[in-house]
């Protein structure tokens, strides 16, 4: 295994074991969340507060029913491990030397890329009608992610384009060989 398949391999288990953290707290918040409405008494003041606001907000969590807040959290849960899938596709790929597996990573990746692209507008709109600060920060924050998938799809790509190339040359050397294999004799130009 040479480097760059090395590396393509850390990049997929970097995923999976940043995929696992986020869903080890994904699941603390939504217990710490459950026990602290278990514990305290909403008042009227804020739900009205937060009703009036006349333009939507991503960041306001409060217009959200808990069933709402329920769905969104098993719907990116659900997510979530179809990436560690995907990943484990990858890396099998790489492994076994068979590009049509990464194909699924790459496709995945891309997909993830247009989905920062409309959260990055999205957070353009936040920025004029709601908190600018935290906007901002979400912004950054998703540009910094794009330029990390941007390096990973490419080192990615170069691995797929390798082994593309490298199953090409393979199936041309089988079928040199085939072609004087009836004759019972080698290929002269070797």
């Amino acid at each position: 295994m040479n480097a760059l398949n090395a590396f393509g391999m850390a990049i997929g288990w970097m995923d999976i074991v940043g995929v696992l953290f986020f869903e080890m707290i994904m699941f603390y918040m939504m217990r710490r969340r459950r026990l602290a409405q278990k514990s305290e008494i909403v008042s009227i003041e804020a739900q009205v507060k937060c009703h009036k606001d006349s333009l939507p907000s991503l960041l306001c969590r409060k217009k959200l029913s808990e069933s709402e807040n329920l769905w969104i959290f098993w719907g990116y849960l659900l997510m979530l491990n179809v990436w560690i899938g995907v990943t484990l596709l990858m890396i099998a790929g790489i492994s076994l030397q068979k590009p049509e597996l990464m194909a699924f990573w790459l496709i995945w990746c891309v997909c993830g890329l247009v989905f920062d692209v409309f959260l990055i507008l999205w957070w353009v709109y936040e920025l004029f009608v709601g908190d600018a600060i935290e906007a901002l920060t979400n912004i950054l924050i998703s540009l910094l992610t794009m330029a990390i998938e941007f390096g990973f799809i490419y080192v990615i790509y170069t691995i797929f384009l390798n082994l593309s190339n490298a199953s090409k040359d393979e199936g041309a050397k089988v079928a040199e060989k085939s072609k004087y294999a009836f004759m019972m004799i080698s290929d002269p130009k070797r």
